[in-house]
């Protein structure tokens, strides 16, 4: 018992930072909703709609990058500390490159939310609003690379104050380009996407000076890189099959918001607070899949596979209790949690009844994404993918639809996909771990 307690632990030690750092991640996001929201409620559903482009793109690029954390991770369980260094050479140009791929894709977000069904007024609303946001997708890709790495070497706690950081300054930026303070013009929820560039900058320079100047670069074998395409290739596998995995998840989701498009500006604004609410608890429980997925990296690396076994079910059950505690939470405060991003009654009576009806996703939410990881940080690259595909791509969204639509559940139906969209990868990647720990072990697993 004395074992298992010291491992909760030493988890808890990992997970913090990590929780603060992945959870200031959504509120900035969520600065960005309150603060348009209390602007005006026609300009939440323009924040909404204009930045599906970047946010399907974005987490399309943290899975593309998530082969650095696996990467780092392994090498440093096996005591191959100068090569993380080298990882992370590797994955700030690739990076720089997604992030500007990202850049240019939202550069027609306005074509692409047309498409979509929305109206132009939306349309062309949101279309500005990604064009901004993808200025600032190529600092992100850089920030993520070397997060990654710094919590890949059990070091998290820069990319935590850094993050804490960003919020307060985005806070005040928020205030000068939404409202137009200090002389700056009123630039309502295009004022917040400017504000996010500047801090996204900002956290740029900042988590590129740690490295720079207080990490030891001998150890970790940061000086003199030698940069190959070649030298990245196991790196860019990973990320390609974890890309495609958040992809489709983001996809779906971001696929639930235009069908919001179609019941009207209200339903949008109330599922946006809905999404936020949910995304900020569900990066919550991901700080301690993130620590998990950490471990069994480092276990893996290390050849131990009664380790590998060990910290993924401890990291779920941890995670599970502390998120079940969240659910409960979520549903007892429906009604405060809405009316923190707006004042606007209709809207409030609906976010909270979607979130009310939601609360419980973020359990199987959380879970999955922390089996998932898991997976990946001991070799099982692909399998994660496809089970992704499945749930997401082939599941969830048809079943929104249908529940939103034919079934007549309307804009509940919104809330009524997610929870049952999330269920499924939970129990198949939960099924998939079970699988592998009854397999013998590898003669070697670094």
């Amino acid at each position: 018992m004395n074992a298992v307690w010291q491992d909760v632990k030493t988890l808890m030690t990992l997970a913090w930072p990590v929780v603060i750092s992945r959870v200031g991640i959504l509120t900035l996001g969520i600065t960005d909703t309150v603060v348009v929201g209390h602007y005006a409620a026609e300009h939440l559903a323009y924040l909404g709609i204009g930045m599906v482009p970047s946010n399907i793109f974005i987490l399309i690029m943290i899975g593309l990058l998530m082969g650095t954390s696996v990467l780092v991770s392994n090498k440093f369980g096996a005591k191959q500390y100068s090569e993380t260094g080298k990882v992370w050479w590797h994955a700030l140009p690739w990076g720089l490159v997604i992030g500007l791929v990202g850049m240019v894709f939202c550069f027609f977000g306005e074509p692409l939310l047309l498409l979509s069904g929305q109206t132009p007024e939306l349309a062309a609303a949101g279309g500005r609003i990604s064009m901004i946001a993808g200025l600032s997708l190529p600092f992100a890709a850089v920030h993520m690379s070397t997060g990654f790495f710094l919590e890949g070497i059990r070091n998290p706690r820069p990319g935590m104050v850094i993050m804490i950081v960003a919020n307060i300054v985005n806070i005040f930026a928020n205030y000068i380009f939404v409202f137009g303070a200090f002389g700056f013009p009123e630039l309502g929820a295009e004022g917040s996407i400017w504000a996010t560039l500047v801090v996204r900058f900002l956290q740029v320079v900042a988590i590129l000076s740690y490295v720079w100047f207080f990490l030891d670069h001998e150890k970790y074998g940061l000086r003199k890189p030698k940069i190959t395409w070649a030298g990245g290739r196991e790196m860019r596998s990973i990320g390609y099959a974890s890309g495609i995995s958040m992809g489709v998840e983001n996809t779906a989701f971001n696929v639930v918001i235009l069908f919001a498009g179609f019941l009207g500006t209200m339903v949008v604004a109330a599922h946006i607070i809905m999404i936020n609410v949910f995304a900020l608890f569900f990066m919550m429980g991901l700080g301690f899949g993130v620590a998990t997925a950490v471990s069994v990296g480092n276990a893996y690396g290390a050849g131990d596979m009664a380790a590998v076994k060990r910290w993924a079910w401890l990291g779920l059950s941890v995670q599970s209790v502390i998120m079940v505690a969240a659910g409960v939470f979520m549903w007892a405060t429906a009604p405060q949690l809405a009316a923190f991003f707006t004042t606007d009654a209709s809207v409030i009576k609906l976010a909270a009844a979607l979130i009310t009806l939601v609360s419980i996703g973020t359990v199987f939410d959380t879970g999955q994404s922390l089996l998932s990881m898991s997976l990946r940080a001991r070799g099982d690259t692909w399998v994660p993918t496809f089970i992704h595909l499945l749930s997401y791509g082939v599941i969830m969204i048809p079943l929104t639809y249908a529940l939103i639509f034919p079934l007549g559940r309307g804009a509940l139906g919104l809330a009524d996909g997610i929870v049952l969209g999330t269920f499924v990868p939970f129990a198949l990647v939960i099924w998939r771990y079970r699988w592998l720990d009854k397999r013998p072990a590898p003669a070697s697993a670094s």
